[in-house]
């Protein structure tokens, strides 16, 4: 058996051990502000994300606005309405096209990049023939909340963006 030190002071020889159960408490802070740090990251590359989802969306339908300003006779003729079905486009970039079929290879080539830059994407281009036309350009596509793939057995968030474009002839 250990006889106490008679050299060290009352109170300096009943707090033994103390700076240990300090040492545990401050390392067991550390650890869950460490967790707590690492959650805000997570919930911030989320939003990031979904972010450039709505980014890339603003980006696309004017894209295709500026394709129809470019193309006025086919826009002012309708040329540009477009359900989201599949279009065999003729090739523009190395024959001449008439501007129905220029208005063609814009949506199937606008199509294919709305497709590949968002997840699940549909869109949609609907206008009347008037006098000025107006066109309206809806895209819709899937955004991931709570699983960690864009499957359709998880949770996700549909999102869309509506522009509008308004044509003179």
């Amino acid at each position: 058996m250990t006889r106490p030190n008679p050299g060290l002071p009352a109170m300096a020889r009943t707090q033994r051990g103390f700076s240990m159960l300090e040492i545990l408490v401050t390392l067991f802070l550390l650890t869950m502000w460490l967790l707590a740090s690492a959650g805000v990251q997570s919930s911030a590359l989320k939003f990031n994300k979904a972010a450039q989802f709505r980014t890339q969306a603003v980006y696309l339908a004017t894209d295709l606005a500026e394709r129809m300003q470019a193309n006025k006779t086919a826009t002012v003729a309708g040329g540009y309405v477009y359900s989201g079905a599949a279009i065999t486009p003729p090739n523009c970039l190395t024959a001449a096209c008439t501007s129905a079929q220029l208005a063609q290879f814009d949506l199937a080539e606008w199509n294919g990049r709305v497709t590949a830059a968002l997840p699940n994407a549909t869109v949609a281009v609907t206008g009347a023939v008037a006098n000025p036309i107006t066109y309206t350009i809806v895209i819709s596509w899937s955004d991931r909340r709570t699983d960690r793939t864009y499957s359709t057995s998880g949770t996700s968030e549909s999102f869309s963006y509506t522009a509008t474009k308004t044509i003179l002839n």
